[in-house]
């Protein structure tokens, strides 16, 4: 399995969740992450800004990735799907805001591969309390934690919204409602 963004917090759950699994998992990250995402249970993890990291993620898994997942939102669909095993799947879920994206079919059908969409905002608000049970379930006993670059009262959700709008942001800013709020 390949995970893009596995020093991330979904790719982080991952990587976690794929190795308990019993998948070998190949991710991408910055050389400052990489002990981190290999703890998660990465079996190795490249630098997405090196300028062969095609060539690498080809050579760490020969066969092809019987699931591509990108929670970066870096990659390209035409390179993922050149990656695919036989059979296998490519799940889309980031790059929204990256204009029109460019699917080769014939090298997706050619390979009886998939590709599977999804948005978390698609789910009911019963199901989106269903998976966070189950998430907190299966990651409970395992050295996967959120980052939290930040946590902020309710008033400062302006600074919020700007600071990850400039980029930059690692992690989650939580906003905290309490007595530093003024409530």
């Amino acid at each position: 399995m390949y995970v893009g963004g596995g020093a991330g917090n979904v790719g982080g759950a991952a990587v976690t969740l794929a190795s308990r699994a019993g998948a070998r998992v190949v991710a991408t990250a910055r050389p400052e992450d990489a002990a981190e995402v290999r703890h998660l249970g990465a079996a190795e993890v490249l630098d997405y800004r090196s300028p062969d990291l095609g060539e690498q993620l080809r050579r760490a898994a020969p066969g092809g990735y019987h699931v591509h997942l990108d929670t970066s939102g870096r990659g390209l669909l035409a390179d993922a799907v050149d990656l695919l095993a036989p059979g296998g799947r490519l799940v889309a879920m980031t790059g929204l805001g990256r204009g029109a994206a460019e699917l080769p079919l014939g090298r997706l059908y050619t390979r009886d591969a998939s590709i599977v969409g999804f948005a978390l905002s698609n789910a009911a608000t019963a199901d989106l309390a269903e998976a966070a049970e189950g998430a907190v379930g299966a990651l409970g006993d395992t050295p996967w934690r959120p980052r939290i670059a930040d946590r902020l009262p309710l008033s400062r959700t302006a600074e919020a919204h700007r600071r990850m709008d400039a980029g930059g942001v690692r992690g989650r800013l939580v906003l905290t409602v309490g007595a530093a709020d003024g409530r």
